[in-house]
């Protein structure tokens, strides 16, 4: 699972850090009106998109033996939904701008409603990367569609100044993600309903999650965008990416390669939940530190990162980050749903969450208008909701609150210990922007690693994330310093 993360999180990271440096760029070459416009559109396209998020993929993990059928099925399928919801893209974008009163958001969904067709296309052979654990393949897979995007972006908002730079990046994504997976993967399908029924069996329920991960994803933006317009609707856009990137973009990928272990996994039980709580162990030391740390640091990391204009962010980053960090923390839960054959309870939790936020944003949205708020109410609802769901993966299980704690407890403290620390340092020193964040940074990550480190020794050494860690570095250390053989 370690080595898969690894290919996982370089990819993932490889990812994102082209889109921080996109970012970076594209937010000094357009305005937050040009992110809003775009972010608009997207949550029509994605509200739509989601419909051929069924899970089918995830269905052929689970299968032992899938054969080539069982591919064909699952192409088919996302063909034809590919097609419908296109269509449908193009029928409801005109209606959108009676909600978002924002009439350039309708071209710009009826453009995107081209990658809804492109995505259902995409070679349904290329799921053999996760399913063999072939993380490295999955990699070049991922990583080269959106090299060749991120150049064109960069390269028409130099020339465009505008919106439409974004719209022409996010096609040449889906087509480059669409031809090079038949470039690498040698299936070919073919039209195929034969094995549909043993598809969709599982991949109902994860269709219903995924609406709910949706609507928990958009439910914010979407208040903002009927109350606020586009300029905020592009910064409540932005802040949530820069604010929940770091945790997202390190404790996601291990979570995905978690489903296919556990799929290995899922007769034994003592096994599942052994490394489940491992899962939320390592989930724990990345997001609870990085969350607070983007907390600490937003004050000089918008105007360094994305510039002066951006500024107006400052305010939502903490809230925001402090949310995704808290959420992160539970994140294996919904997979080992799934690996114990329970999509519905992942489908329902996922709901509950959805009636949680819509009866706290929508009501602060109209009475409040104000961003900030949204946020705070996000965080709060997140910080209700998460013991819920712990305890629900609990009940399947065995696993007591107690349990939950004793994997968690170490994090916690050690992202305290930080926090006073650099706002201690925030209160006695003051520096230029660039090298306040450098600083905060350094002061941080060694008060979190030491801290964890000692609480790790003082609690007696057990097995656990810190253990991990200390075991590949010695694994490492003996790559680089051999020991000399000693002759006898």
């Amino acid at each position: 699972m370690l080595h898969g993360s690894f290919w996982m999180i370089l990819l993932r990271w490889t990812i994102r850090l082209t889109g921080l440096v996109s970012t970076v760029i594209l937010a000094r070459l357009l305005t937050p009106a040009d992110f809003g416009i775009v972010a608009m559109a997207m949550v029509v396209v994605a509200m739509l998109e989601v419909f051929n998020q069924t899970g089918q993929k995830l269905a052929i993990i689970r299968i032992e033996d899938p054969t080539t059928e069982h591919y064909n099925s699952v192409w088919t399928v996302s063909f034809i939904l590919g097609l419908v919801i296109a269509v449908s893209i193009l029928i409801a974008a005109p209606f959108s701008q009676f909600y978002f009163h924002e009439p350039r958001a309708v071209p710009v969904m009826q453009c995107l409603a081209l990658r809804a067709a492109l995505s259902g296309l995409e070679n349904a052979g290329s799921v053999d990367f996760r399913r063999d654990l072939k993380y490295h393949i999955f990699f070049l897979y991922n990583v080269v569609p959106k090299l060749v995007s991120f150049v064109v972006t960069i390269v028409l908002a130099y020339a465009w100044r505008n919106y439409w730079a974004l719209v022409v990046g996010i096609l040449v994504n889906q087509l480059a993600l669409t031809v090079f997976s038949y470039v690498i993967h040698p299936h070919r399908p073919r039209f195929s309903f034969k094995k549909t029924g043993d598809i969709w069996s599982f991949s109902i329920w994860t269709f219903i999650r995924s609406i709910g991960v949706y609507m928990n994803q958009q439910i914010d933006r979407i208040v903002i965008g009927g109350i606020s317009g586009a300029p905020a609707m592009g910064r409540y856009a932005v802040g949530a990416d820069v604010a929940t990137s770091p945790s997202r973009e390190i404790n996601d990928p291990m979570i995905a390669v978690l489903f296919p272990v556990m799929a290995r996994l899922q007769g034994d039980q003592a096994q599942l939940r052994a490394i489940y709580l491992r899962t939320v162990e390592w989930s724990a030391l990345i997001c609870l530190s990085s969350s607070v740390g983007v907390a600490l640091v937003a004050q000089q990391m918008v105007p360094v990162v994305l510039g002066s204009k951006w500024i107006d962010i400052v305010p939502l980053m903490g809230w925001l980050s402090l949310a995704g960090g808290i959420l992160g923390v539970s994140g294996a839960t919904y997979t080992l749903f799934d690996a114990l054959g329970k999509p519905y309870i992942s489908a329902r939790m996922q709901w509950f969450r959805v009636i949680m936020l819509m009866l706290a944003i929508i009501p602060t949205g109209i009475i409040t208008r104000s961003l900030v708020a949204i946020a705070i109410v996000r965080l709060i609802v997140i910080v209700i909701f998460v013991p819920t769901l712990f305890s629900a993966a609990g009940r399947l299980v065995g696993i007591s609150m107690i349990d939950y704690v004793k994997v968690i407890w170490r994090s916690a403290v050690a992202a305290i210990a930080m926090a006073i620390a650099v706002l201690a340092f925030d209160l006695s020193v003051t520096a230029s922007d660039a090298v306040e964040l450098f600083a905060k940074i350094l002061l941080g990550a060694a008060v979190y690693s030491s801290a964890l480190w000692a609480l790790w020794v003082a609690s007696g050494r057990p097995p656990s994330a810190e253990q991990d860690i200390l075991a590949q570095i010695e694994k490492y250390a003996r790559l680089l310093f051999p020991r000399r053989a000693v002759k006898t």
